[in-house]
């Protein structure tokens, strides 16, 4: 049976192993990051062209059925006769060309829904950026509201998975009985923080992001039946469009603490699809950055860029991204359980792997590694057969495409593409490398790169040799490394102080030039492994992460 499969988001190996063998079949996919960017005319040639017995609409998680009625009138593009959903544990339902006018209904009340949600939101944000952030007193309460309303699509993976987690565990472990607030669970959270589940939105309108804002408010109302008692604080993960945090603090006279990443806006400016209206979404943010009392971030670059939007210094707490040091502890794993992983992806057990772990987003440079590869393929193909050198590319998005067309051929003994992986499989997938890569790029609009990648301290809380990009933080963070253009011929005597090893970055010569002497030299990869995790420990856990932000809001609390 000729089978079509339309995704929304990368499904991970496990569920797409269990789908195919299900399916009887090896389909062609189609995913929404495929067509999102074409023209309408290119959109529906391309649905046309589809005239298999059926088209099939995969939801691995329940954060999906948001998009379910859009990707079903899709589906009803299509010259296929049968349409197709399956779910998570495999249960099927059919859908007729005829019910699809039920989702049509659907997306039209979440469309007019949107739009309404859209105009309050933008009176509401006028009225928050006239008032001024309200005066809150210390609180002897150890009880934290956490608030992520991030409508996340898929398997949970990349690392602000880890980020959320990892703020979260913190607290717990301090001290703190945190009540944890979003529309799906995080599985890597510890069972003693309290879940309050969202609830999400049936289906999605036009423009997509009013969706949001009408999910705001519901969202906002529904916290607000269940927060009752005092907090010490409530504390918030930026996502677009939102402004929960700010509704809810004012209410309730309540510390916030916003978490900013950066911009949301100018990501999807910049990195995404732009938005409808964008001078709305920088006002939802600006809002949220006027009344919190804390504004936590993760790089110099985003701290002078909150300067700028106007945040006053003492309001902000800068630290890096940091690591579950006890997660991401390569003692964790037996060799056994490294050879079984290895095993699992036919990697033979003497390899020296060289792994990279991503989203596959804009800034990862996965394309660049994938170029290196290619280089190495044609250029020294009997060195990585004598070396046995194995390259683990894990994690899937946007830029496999381009990780593909470098690669330049289906299959290779030299090379594995995991797809995606969940979060709380990434540590024994490390553990199973040798070198890890953090191939980073500057942004293509030329600004500063601002990010803290969390891979970053994950890798160097296993202990393993990493090459990565001499970029912004990252280069800060290892700046006590080797150079690729002043590698060492001799071996190490085990008393050397470096890191890591720093590329240029996009260069992936440079990068072909920094394998090559990782592998060459089995010695200097265990010392700077070693050193690494030292590092990580002293200065990089979460711990120290949330101890910033929570002696930032002692400081302003003491403030008249």
């Amino acid at each position: 049976m000729s089978t079509t499969i339309l995704s929304q988001y990368p499904f991970s190996q496990f569920y797409r192993r269990k789908l195919e063998a299900d399916l009887g079949d090896t389909p062609v996919y189609i995913s929404l990051s495929e067509l999102r960017d074409r023209p309408i005319s290119e959109i529906w040639k391309r649905l046309r062209s589809v005239r298999g017995e059926r088209i099939v609409i995969p939801i691995e998680d329940e954060g999906a059925i948001a998009v379910l009625p859009f990707l079903k009138l899709l589906a009803g593009v299509t010259s296929a006769s049968k349409i197709q959903v399956i779910f998570s544990d495999l249960s099927q339902s059919q859908a007729s060309r005829w019910s699809l006018l039920s989702d049509l209904v659907s997306i039209t009340k979440a469309s007019v829904r949107g739009n309404l949600a859209a105009s309050a939101a933008r009176a509401s944000c006028k009225s928050l950026l006239r008032m001024p952030r309200i005066s809150t007193t210390p609180s002897d309460s150890h009880r934290a509201l956490y608030i992520n309303m991030n409508l996340w699509f898929g398997v949970k993976a990349g690392g602000s998975v880890g980020h959320v987690a990892g703020v979260t565990n913190a607290l717990s472990k301090m001290g703190y009985e945190v009540s944890y607030a979003s529309p799906a669970d995080n599985s890597m959270i510890l069972p003693a923080v309290n879940r309050l589940l969202l609830n999400r939105p049936s289906s999605f309108g036009f423009p997509l992001e009013n969706t949001l804002y009408s999910y705001d408010g519901a969202a906002t109302r529904q916290l607000d039946s269940m927060v009752s008692g005092r907090y010490a604080f409530l504390y918030q993960r930026m996502s677009l469009a939102n402004f929960t945090g700010v509704t809810l603090s004012r209410k309730y006279n309540l510390p916030y603490i916003l978490e900013y990443n950066g911009s949301e806006a100018w990501v999807a400016k910049n990195w995404g699809r732009p938005l409808n209206d964008h001078e709305l979404a920088v006002m939802a943010e600006d809002v949220c950055l006027k009344h919190a009392h804390v504004v936590v971030t993760i790089s110099e670059v985003l701290k002078r860029e909150l300067l700028e939007r106007g945040v006053a210094p003492e309001r902000i707490a800068f630290y890096p991204n940091c690591v579950d040091e006890e997660l991401f502890n390569p003692e964790r794993h037996s060799k056994d359980a490294k050879r079984e992983l290895r095993n699992r992806y036919d990697i033979d057990p003497d390899a020296t792997v060289v792994g990279f772990i991503g989203t596959f987003g804009v800034w990862h440079g996965a394309d660049v590694l994938a170029r290196a590869i290619r280089e190495l393929i044609v250029q020294q193909q009997q060195w990585l057969r004598d070396s046995k050198v194995h390259f683990l590319l894990m994690g899937d998005g946007s830029k496999m495409p381009l990780v593909k067309h470098a690669l330049g051929e289906e299959r290779s003994p030299f090379w594995t593409l995991t797809g995606l992986i969940a979060q709380s499989e990434a540590p024994v997938h490390l553990a199973a490398t040798d070198i890890l890569v953090s191939p980073h790029v500057p942004n293509p609009d030329g600004t500063a790169f601002f990010g803290s990648p969390t891979k970053l301290f994950e890798y160097m809380a296993m202990g393993k040799t990493i090459l990565a990009s001499n970029l912004e933080q990252i280069g800060e963070v290892l700046r006590n490394s080797l150079r690729t253009d002043a590698l060492p011929e001799r071996e190490c005597t085990g008393t050397e102080a470096e890191l890591a090893v720093l590329c240029k970055p996009a260069d992936a010569d440079d990068l072909v030039r920094a394998i090559r002497f990782a592998v060459n030299r089995p010695a200097w990869r265990n010392l700077l492994g070693r050193n690494a995790r030292k590092e990580a420990l002293a200065r990089y856990t979460w711990k120290a992460h949330v101890t910033k932000f929570l002696e930032t809001l002692e400081s302003v609390s003491r403030q008249p």
